[in-house]
C-alpha cells in the first residue's frame, strides 16, 4: 500500500500538485532522520554497515535518538567510531583510518537517503565543468563573451605587484582565477541541487522557459523557489526555500523580482513559510538586497550561514555535511580528469614565449596587441555591424 502524502489539511492546495511532485514530498516526509532510523544504534549499523565492517554499535545506542549521534561533526564522529573500533580490537595503526573512514560517511548518510547516487550526480557534474577550465593560452585571452579579453594591465600589475616579476606566476595566477570563476557559476547550481536532495527535502525542477514566471500547480507550482520541506510531523508547515551562495549574489531588482515571487507563493499557499538563503556568510551586514525583498514581502525570513543550514538540513553541522559531498565528488573529479594548474600554465606560458619570439616582443607587450587589437571595422560603432556584412 502507498504511503500517503502526510499533514497536510484536507483542502490545502498542495493536493493539487501532479503526482510526480506528491510522489517525491512522500519520499521527503520518508527520508527524515528519526523515520529512516528509530535509533542511534541502527544509524550506526547502516554506517558500519556501508563500510563492510563487520562490527556491532554499542547496545546501549538503542536508547538513544539517531539525532545524537548523526549530528555530530566530523571530529566528535571520528572519535566515536575509533571507541567502537577499539572496543572490538581493531589495531591502532588501522582505526585511524578507518575512523575517518566511517566519519565522513555517517555525514553523508545523515545528509541523504542515498548518499553514492547524490555523489555520482555531483561527480559527474564537476567532471563537466572541468571540461571548461582554462587550458590553452586561448582559453585565458578570450572568455565566452568575445569581449571578455586577458586585462594586460592587470597582469602587468599581476606579475610586478603580486609575483615578483615572475610571468609564469602572474600567468598561474590568472589560470587560477579563471578557474575559479566558472567554479563559482558551478557552485550556486550544485548548491540548489544537493540541498534539494536532502533528507526532508524536494528539489523545486527548473520551469519551462514559456512558464517561468506563472504559477501552475501542476507543471510550475513553486516560481521562484529552489528547495521545498513539505511539513514532517502534525502541527508544522510547508516551507519554500530560495537559495544563493554568498549575500551579494542578488542585486536590488533581482531581489525585488524574488519577493514579488514569493508573495504570490504566499498567497497560493496559505500558511507556509517563505525564506531566502545565503549559505555562505556569518552575518546579514551588507546585504545587497534584503531591505528591498521585505519591503515587497514583509513575511520573507531572510538568513545566512548556520541559520540558513539549520533550516535547510535539519542539522546543527549543516554545513559540514554538505561539504563532506563536495570534499567526495571533487576528489573523485580530480583523478578522473587529473586536471592541474601547474601543467596548464606550463603549456599556456610556453605559447606566449613563442608568438612574442615571432613578433619579435616582449610577453606583455604581445599580451597587450592581442588584447587591443583587432578587425578595424570591429572597434568602432561606426563601422561595426555587429557580426552582419555591410551593405
Amino acid at each position: 500500500m502507498t504511503t500517503p502524502l502526510q499533514f497536510f489539511p484536507q483542502r490545502h492546495p498542495v493536493h493539487r500538485l501532479s503526482d510526480e511532485m506528491t510522489a517525491d514530498f512522500i519520499r521527503a516526509q520518508q527520508s527524515v532522520l528519526h523515520i529512516a532510523f528509530p535509533d542511534a544504534f541502527t544509524f550506526c549499523e547502516r554506517v558500519l554497515s556501508d563500510l563492510k565492517l563487520s562490527i556491532a554499535p554499542p547496545v546501549g545506542m538503542k536508547a538513544q535518538p539517531a539525532s545524537e549521534v548523526a549530528d555530530l561533526e566530523l571530529a566528535d564522529l571520528v572519535t566515536l567510531f575509533d571507541g567502537m573500533l577499539q572496543a572490538d580490537g581493531i589495531p591502532a595503526s588501522a582505526r585511524q583510518m578507518h575512523s575517518e573512514n566511517l566519519a565522513r560517511r555517517a555525514q553523508l548518510i545523515r545528509a541523504f537517503d542515498c548518499p553514492d547516487t547524490v555523489l555520482d550526480w555531483v561527480t559527474t557534474k564537476v567532471v563537466q565543468i572541468v571540461a571548461d577550465l582554462p587550458k590553452t593560452a586561448a582559453d585565458i585571452e578570450v572568455g565566452r563573451n568575445p569581449g571578455d579579453v586577458l586585462d594586460p594591465y592587470l597582469l602587468a600589475a599581476n606579475q610586478a605587484l603580486l609575483c615578483e616579476g615572475d610571468f609564469k606566476q602572474a600567468i598561474s595566477a590568472t589560470v587560477t582565477h579563471k578557474a575559479l570563476m566558472i567554479l563559482e557559476g558551478l557552485m550556486g547550481h550544485l548548491h540548489e541541487e544537493v540541498i534539494g536532495r536532502m533528507r526532508g527535502n524536494v528539489r523545486n525542477p527548473e520551469p519551462r522557459a514559456d512558464n517561468a514566471e506563472i504559477l501552475d500547480f501542476i507543471y510550475n507550482p513553486f516560481p521562484g523557489a529552489d528547495v521545498v520541506q513539505p511539513p514532517l510531523f502534525d502541527g508544522d508547515c510547508l516551507r519554500l526555500h530560495q537559495i544563493k551562495s554568498k549575500t551579494g549574489t542578488l542585486n536590488s531588482s533581482g531581489g525585488k523580482r524574488l519577493a514579488e515571487q514569493m508573495r504570490q507563493l504566499r498567497m497560493a499557499y496559505p500558511g507556509a513559510e517563505l525564506y531566502s538563503h545565503s549559505l555562505v556568510g556569518n552575518t546579514l551586514r551588507g546585504h545587497r538586497s534584503m531591505g528591498g525583498m521585505l519591503r515587497v514581502e514583509p513575511s520573507l525570513i531572510v538568513q545566512v550561514g548556520q541559520a540558513s543550514f539549520r533550516v535547510l538540513t535539519g542539522s546543527e553541522s549543516g554545513a559540514e555535511l554538505l561539504v563532506r559531498v563536495y570534499q567526495a565528488a571533487f576528489e573523485l573529479a580530480a583523478e578522473q580528469t587529473g586536471y592541474s594548474v601547474e601543467n596548464m600554465t606550463r603549456a599556456i606560458v610556453q605559447t606566449f614565449i613563442e608568438r612574442a619570439e615571432d613578433e619579435g616582443e616582449g610577453y606583455l607587450e604581445s599580451v597587450v596587441h592581442q588584447s587591443t587589437r583587432g578587425v578595424a571595422a570591429n572597434l568602432d560603432s561606426r563601422t561595426y555591424q555587429g557580426g552582419r556584412r555591410r551593405v
